[in-house]
């Protein structure tokens, strides 16, 4: 188990090269919840999501002489972003693999980055065996997205912010993918019995969900969804499943249709742009009149969404609230 005492030395290291993002008051939110609803800016972080702050800890936590080998990493949008960012900063060779599914645009967008990219297979969890097992042969660094522990810890120091701007928080909310900021945000709170923590899942990509219920880690779900980072599966043996299973108040896995009305409320109420994962958040806490007069904050983690399909989206959804 990580421990909050990490999470604060851990955050001492990273603090200068991120940004203390805000935590933002939604009144509609609140009136619609009955709750004292709060907004976790995390997608206006550099590379516009949290997982700097992961990459930020692994970084921190090398040798000097590991900075000699390549460093390896798998992924399709926020922590390539994030691990394209430590290349120019550290000055480390890196190779990115990527699913040959990945979407022109994020691809691009990895273009000002000098790192080698791999298409390999058609989910995440096979990208990143692949990479797992390309680092195991050529004696590179890994930076896995979400299964190490200096990862979690970086993750985790969203939590610190948090408790920091507001010290009497109930709830959090946060998107599960792999699972490493759930399970950040878990550590930091472990022992205040007051925070729950809950997590939100696409119903399409339920893995942590079912995991969880079925005591072991379950295969990656073949439904497609909006909310791509969250989707592709839990590598095998996983400590996030361990912390979301000990830790974790709750999982509420949502509806497509949920998710996409979540993306148009922000554009609607706060003129503010996030990507469907980030969505997840909103969609959990109106979903159920359980929140009343508690204080909750929604973490919206990233912001890369298809300009086409934020409009297909606002176009249906722009009215529903």
């Amino acid at each position: 188990m990580i421990s909050k005492k990490e999470i604060e030395i851990t955050y001492a290291t990273i603090k200068n090269d991120i940004i203390k993002t805000s935590l933002v008051y939604s009144a509609k939110l609140s009136e619609l919840s009955g709750a004292n609803v709060y907004l976790k800016m995390e997608h206006l972080q550099h590379t516009s999501s949290f997982k700097l702050r992961g990459v930020l800890s692994k970084m921190n936590s090398l040798h000097s002489n590991d900075f000699e080998n390549t460093f390896i990493a798998a992924s399709t949008g926020n922590h390539a972003a994030a691990f394209g960012y430590a290349s120019e900063k550290f000055g480390f060779k890196g190779v990115l693999f990527l699913p040959e599914s990945v979407e022109k645009e994020k691809l691009a967008s990895l273009n000002n980055y000098a790192i080698e990219k791999v298409l390999y297979g058609q989910t995440s969890m096979e990208t990143e065996a692949k990479a797992t097992q390309h680092a195991k042969d050529t004696g590179g660094v890994l930076i896995h997205p979400y299964n190490d522990i200096h990862i979690i810890k970086g993750q985790g120091t969203i939590a610190l912010e948090i408790e920091a701007q507001l010290p009497q928080v109930d709830i959090v909310i946060a998107p599960i993918g792999g699972g490493g900021l759930i399970s950040g945000i878990c550590s930091y709170f472990s022992d205040n019995k007051r925070v729950s923590v809950i997590g939100s899942q696409p119903e399409h990509a339920p893995e942590m969900y079912d995991s969880i219920k079925e005591g072991t880690i379950v295969p990656p779900s073949t439904l497609k969804t909006i909310a791509d980072a969250a989707a592709g599966g839990i590598e095998k043996d996983a400590i996030t499943f361990t912390i979301c299973k000990n830790y974790l108040s709750t999982i509420q896995l949502i509806e497509e249709d949920a998710i996409k009305k979540a993306v148009s409320f922000l554009y609607s109420y706060h003129d503010t742009i996030i990507e469907p994962t980030a969505a997840l958040p909103i969609a959990t806490l109106l979903k159920d009149d359980i929140y009343s007069d508690k204080n909750v904050v929604l973490v919206l983690t990233g912001n890369k969404i298809n300009k086409e399909l934020l409009n297909e989206i606002n176009t249906k959804y722009g009215n529903y609230y």
